[in-house]
């Protein structure tokens, strides 16, 4: 019993290490970044990437850094599944989802050029330009907050694209789930894994409605009425709900992100406010550790290795965002009649990558689609995205500003006197 014991509170002991490492890491890069007001999003991914297995070896223990990131991943597709108002998106659909796969198509269009250059596979092409075509809700939102613009037109149609954005990933989490590692399966057993997979698919769907209309509605009316008293109670609901259905679509052979977000999506108004509520005390904490354990699976020389082709690779990755937003919002202002949606402003916003790039970009990783040099290289460019995207903004913004001012009309003197 004694070396079981010992061997125990060695494990344990090992996970609290690690978990403080990212912890420590993530907070002196996090004050580094904020004095050089350099987003904090970028500051985590590196301080993981730092003290990760590739780097410096600090945290060495994949099985840990994989299971932090698996819950990140739940909590944050559960969480933004509650943040969006299925009504308010039929709203914006007509106008934004259009747009959203065109603004998609020219940037995955880059992506791929740049895939060509690095000589990647066609599956790892289609992942890596996929993956890299997801602006990041969470960086771009923060920002937004930050600057107290989220009452201004182009902030809407930002938050709009961008949500359309995330449905898109997240329909392609679900093509990925329905496909094996290459040459792993016959044609008529991967038709016949399609076929479940869209069936329980159909399931989980239908179950996430019937639980959000009838069971938690009923749940989250009773457990609001005492909150004061069952103060714990609401909180470990909506942290049971959202792990049970993660589960549910893993069983169904879906990323258990998927199952999250399809029973937050399907809980609306109030409730959905409340529950939202009850996460928030755990929100900010598990979105760090999911970008430090990200940054933590990123091995950087072995994307560094590609040479000159790599800063070709990022440029055109980087470039495709700015076209990509460009195009849309030159179509939005010039439809809406709307001189505070300025093109190049706009797609300045949409080039910071993030949360479902690393979501993508794990899920093929752990399906045995890609492999980690190509992860590594999402990561990059997340990283290098979350970077760039800021300082585009400040270095486009005020020339907007001075050419807003110089084609302003000018009064007429004379009639003034």
């Amino acid at each position: 019993m004694l070396p079981d014991s010992r061997q125990s509170v060695a494990a344990e002991t090992a996970f609290l290490l690690d978990l403080g490492i990212l912890a420590v890491s993530a907070l002196i890069f996090s004050l580094i970044f904020a004095r050089f007001k350099l987003p904090i999003v970028s500051a985590q991914i590196l301080a993981g990437m730092t003290v990760g297995p590739f780097a410096l070896g600090w945290v060495v223990d994949q099985t840990v850094i994989g299971e932090i990131a698996s819950v990140g991943i739940v909590l944050l597709l559960f969480l933004l599944g509650l943040e969006l108002d299925p009504v308010e998106l039929r709203k914006i659909a007509k106008q934004v989802v259009p747009l959203t796969f065109v603004e998609i198509g020219i940037t995955s269009a880059f992506a791929l050029a740049a895939s060509y250059f690095l000589g990647l596979t066609l599956i790892w092409s289609v992942i890596f330009a996929m993956a890299v075509s997801i602006s990041s809700t969470a960086i771009v939102g923060k920002i937004i907050l930050e600057r107290r613009m989220f009452q201004a037109q182009e902030s809407k149609f930002l938050v709009g694209l961008m949500i359309a954005e995330d449905f898109v990933a997240v329909g392609f989490l679900i093509v990925l789930s329905t496909i094996t590692s290459p040459g792993a399966a016959s044609a008529s057993q991967q038709f016949t894994r399609i076929l479940e997979i869209g069936l329980g698919g159909v399931g989980l769907l239908v179950l996430g409605y019937l639980v959000a209309r009838y069971l938690a509605r009923i749940a989250i009316d009773y457990l609001s009425s005492y909150e004061v008293d069952l103060e714990e109670i609401p909180f470990l609901f909506a942290l049971a709900l959202g792990v049970l259905f993660a589960v549910l679509a893993a069983v169904l052979g879906y990323s258990p992100g998927i199952g999250a977000f399809v029973i937050g999506l399907s809980i609306r108004g109030k409730q959905s406010r409340f529950l939202t509520e009850k996460l928030s005390t755990i929100k900010d904490l598990f979105l760090v550790l999911f970008f430090v354990s990200m940054g933590s699976l990123i091995d950087p020389f072995s994307a560094l290795g590609l040479g000159i082709a790599i800063i070709l690779a990022l440029a055109l990755v980087v470039g495709g965002k700015l076209v990509g937003g460009f195009a849309v919002g030159n179509v939005l202002s010039r439809s809406q009649h709307n001189p505070g949606i300025r093109p190049w402003s706009f797609g300045t916003w949409l080039v910071p990558r993030g949360e479902f790039s690393f979501v993508i970009g794990q899920f093929a990783l752990a399906i045995g689609l890609i492999s980690r040099d190509i992860f590594s290289l999402i990561g990059l460019s997340v990283l290098i995205t979350a970077l760039v995207g800021p300082f585009l903004q400040r270095l486009v913004e005020p020339k907007m500003a001075e050419s807003s001012h110089l084609l302003r009309p000018q009064k007429d003197e004379t009639s003034e006197q």
